[in-house]
């Protein structure tokens, strides 16, 4: 045990924790070195990747407005005019003060904050009605008050030159006052290299938007990419004094997995996912459900189509879903747990991600539907046919006990409230079927017994769940309370009913110890049998605590390392308790 405990500790957990703190700065000036050298490799692309609008597809699991998920960017900002956006592109090398691109106006009326009681009311309206050449912001404002760069005035200047050096063109110098043009002349060579600057910029531009056109993937399709490995092991039980789970024989192992997502979008709106997903990450093998992590992949090194849906708004408030296989609720309904969902940077620890017995049941192919009825309320619905956690079961096998209807399913159904931009709550009910050989009640966490506690027969089940997530900057508190009632709907116990409850509760601390950084907090009780016709209950009550710290080195780079403790595994107090030890990076590309 010596050993091993020695093994544990110093392999994921200090050797995770040695280099989050190797890797960050360790002064104020290094912080904001690293900072600002991070910060501008990672704006450069960005930028890149935001150059072609159309091809930017909606959120994962956001077409509406939700202040919920990790990715919030609403539909509205996914149809921002895209000559705005290459006047951002252009812009990488300016000072970071950037004011938006300015529009041509033919009439100084156009302006609403210019009267013709202002001192300069008669030069504005020359500008603009004499020769055409008065630029002003996009919401038809002047901001006459407003400081200008040096940049914006050549722009306003060069704007003005090109006017009149095609009236001169067209006509006569005689069209142009002697004074107008001694004071353009002067002009011209006063902001002669600003003015060079920005043709110089515009070439380099157009440059860079033929090569970003000849080399993209596709006009529609964007290629995103993920690689996580991970170091984990397990001590605690040794399988003695009628144990009925045992970490004693897990050693210190290595997993990795990859994600390819490609993701389409016709219209700039919608979106279409195809997610491909291989590698050997298949987590801790001590017989119970309770260690399981929460980022895993298919076993062997097998590549897997795991993903293909398809989201499409009907309007401004309203979104539809279809999908052939991993179509999960939680892609559709905020699952209120912002900071530790993710298995990338969030919770080590599959439980504390999200109610599993709402957001880990059936899934795979179906239809969803969310409602955005205003900001302070939303629904969404869903009926998904296949297995648990989105695997594809027997959805598309018309033979009896397959098919969408027949098979294993879920109707869902879920109510958010936003009361405010820091507060929300949901209530959420899913009724369940499962056929024999696809049986989880308790969605891969809780007991055995939680997870099937008839057997293998077909079995019915109510959920019912209430989330909710408070924001108080730095911190983000969330938390959910599930009830289950499962039925048996075959064999000798068909009718028996049992009663499933489970809790948690998770903290989050934005930018403790190191600028982005977090760390993660949870206690919870799994899924656990309360009360069961013709069987027996769980004897005991165990509860899980985990604390973690995630570091982001970039804006594509995370490791995140901690630990998690099961103090009863399986409910069940002859079970020692077992630690499981993490330590997790992650690179998107």
């Amino acid at each position: 045990m010596g050993r091993k405990l020695y093994d544990v500790v110093i392999f994921p957990l200090v050797l995770g924790m040695g280099f989050v703190l190797s890797i960050a700065p360790s002064s104020k000036a290094q912080k904001q070195h690293a900072k600002k050298d991070i910060d501008q490799t990672a704006q450069i692309l960005e930028k890149i990747e935001e150059y072609n609008s159309l091809n930017q597809p909606p959120p994962k699991s956001q077409p509406l407005a939700n202040s919920n998920q990790e990715t919030t960017t609403t539909l509205k900002e996914q149809t921002n005019d895209t000559l705005g956006q290459i006047e951002q592109y252009n812009q990488l090398n300016q000072p970071s003060e950037i004011s938006p691109p300015l529009e041509r106006v033919n009439s100084v009326n156009q302006l609403s904050d210019v009267l013709p009681t202002d001192w300069a009311y008669s030069a504005l309206q020359g500008l603009a009605e004499r020769y055409g050449c008065l630029l002003a912001s996009p919401n038809a404002t002047f901001s006459g008050n407003r400081a200008i760069s040096r940049y914006e005035f050549a722009a306003n200047l060069n704007e003005c030159l090109q006017v009149i050096q095609s009236l001169i063109e067209e006509f006569d110098e005689g069209y142009i006052s002697q004074e107008d043009l001694a004071k353009s002349q002067r002009l011209q060579e006063d902001f002669a290299i600003e003015i060079a600057d920005l043709k110089s910029r515009l070439n380099a531009l157009e440059t860079r938007t033929d090569i970003l056109e000849a080399n993209q993937f596709s006009t529609t399709t964007l290629l995103k990419g993920q690689v996580t490995m991970a170091l984990y092991d397990a001590f605690g039980n040794d399988g003695e004094d009628g144990a009925t789970v045992s970490a004693d024989d897990v050693q210190t192992a290595f997993g990795h997995a990859v994600t390819l997502n490609f993701d389409t979008s016709f219209t700039g709106l919608d979106f279409l996912r195809t997610r491909l997903r291989v590698g050997d990450l298949p987590g801790l093998n001590t017989e119970t459900a309770h260690t399981f992590l929460n980022a895993g992949s298919p076993p062997d090194d097998v590549a897997r189509l795991t993903e293909v849906y398809y989201i499409f708004p009907l309007n401004t408030k309203m979104s539809l879903y279809i999908g052939a296989a991993g179509l999960d609720f939680d892609l559709m309904a905020p699952a209120l747990n912002p900071r530790l969902i993710s298995g990338n940077t969030g919770s080590l620890a599959l439980y504390p991600a999200y109610n599993p017995t709402i957001y880990i049941q059936v899934g795979g192919a179906g239809l969803g539907y969310s409602y955005q009825i205003n900001e302070n309320f939303r629904l969404d619905i869903a009926y998904l046919g296949g297995g648990p956690g989105g695997g594809t079961g027997r959805v598309n096998d018309p033979r009896e006990g397959g098919g969408i209807f027949n098979g294993t399913n879920s109707a869902y159904a879920q109510l958010t409230v936003s009361p405010n931009l820091n507060f929300d709550f949901s209530f959420a009910y899913v009724r369940s079927y499962y056929t024999a050989d696809l049986v989880n009640v308790s969605g891969f966490t809780g007991s055995r017994n939680a997870q099937r506690p008839f057997g293998r027969v077909a079995t019915s089940a109510d959920h019912f769940g209430f989330q909710t997530s408070y924001r108080w900057a730095p911190f983000t508190i969330s938390g959910w309370v599930g009830y289950s009632n499962a039925e048996a709907e075959a064999g000798d116990r068909e009718g028996d009913e049992a009663d499933i409850w489970h809790w948690a509760v998770t903290v989050a601390i934005d930018d403790l110890v190191f600028e982005n950084g977090m760390l993660g907090l949870s206690v919870g009780q799994q899924p656990k049998v309360t009360d069961i016709d013709g069987g027996e209950d769980d004897p005991d009550t165990s509860i899980q605590f985990q604390i973690f710290y995630n570091y982001r080195i970039s804006n594509n780079i995370d490791i995140t390392s901690g630990f998690f403790v099961e103090t009863e595994p399986e409910h069940d107090d002859r079970n020692d308790p077992i630690t499981v030890f993490v330590t997790r990076a992650t690179w998107r590309f």
